[in-house]
């Protein structure tokens, strides 16, 4: 019986390790690389049950206006009747809550961009751009009022972030 050299058995041992730190990492990875939902549960069974665009883009005005409110305001609260339509407020850290901001905006300029690829009613397109703008920049100046609170990098990078896009629809539905 011939012995065989290390280097024959290195590639199955170097395999055997890489996949043991990959199962021994995995675990950390999937918590890490869970993405928080910026809707909440009721905001998205709004957005899913009112399919005409200027009624959506209404559910993403009303979202973000929450997302604003719990920023800005110290204890926030809502009407009961409010929060059996839309629940309770959103949670989260001031980067989780203007990130959430953030991406309510991106998914309600999707969506109008979805419905004039579709060649919405231009009545219905027309009032939801504005509507989108006015909320926008109601929005941009209540937003500005955070940045003397932010003192971590992070979070005033996120609100630089919300703002811009905030701006970005201002500019787009302007055009």
């Amino acid at each position: 019986m011939t012995r065989r050299p290390i280097l024959h058995r290195a590639p199955s041992w170097i395999f055997a390790a890489a996949c043991l730190a990959i199962f021994a990492v995995s675990p950390h990875v999937s918590v890490q690389g869970q993405k928080r939902d910026h809707l909440t549960e009721k905001e998205a069974d709004l957005v899913r049950e009112y399919q005409q665009i200027d009624e959506r883009i209404q559910v993403f005005i009303k979202a973000a206006d929450r997302r604003v409110l719990v920023l800005t305001t110290a204890n926030p609260v809502q009407k009961k009747k409010e929060e059996e339509v839309w629940g309770p407020l959103p949670t989260g850290t001031k980067l989780e809550l203007l990130g959430d901001y953030k991406r309510i905006l991106e998914e309600a300029e999707e969506k109008l961009d979805d419905a004039l690829q579709r060649n919405e009613r231009k009545d219905l397109l027309t009032k939801s751009l504005s509507k989108f703008k006015e909320a926008a920049i109601r929005q941009i100046a209540q937003l500005r009022s955070l940045e003397p609170q932010l003192t971590e990098k992070r979070e005033q990078r996120a609100l630089a972030e919300a703002i811009a896009e905030a701006e970005l629809v201002t500019r787009a539905s302007s055009q």
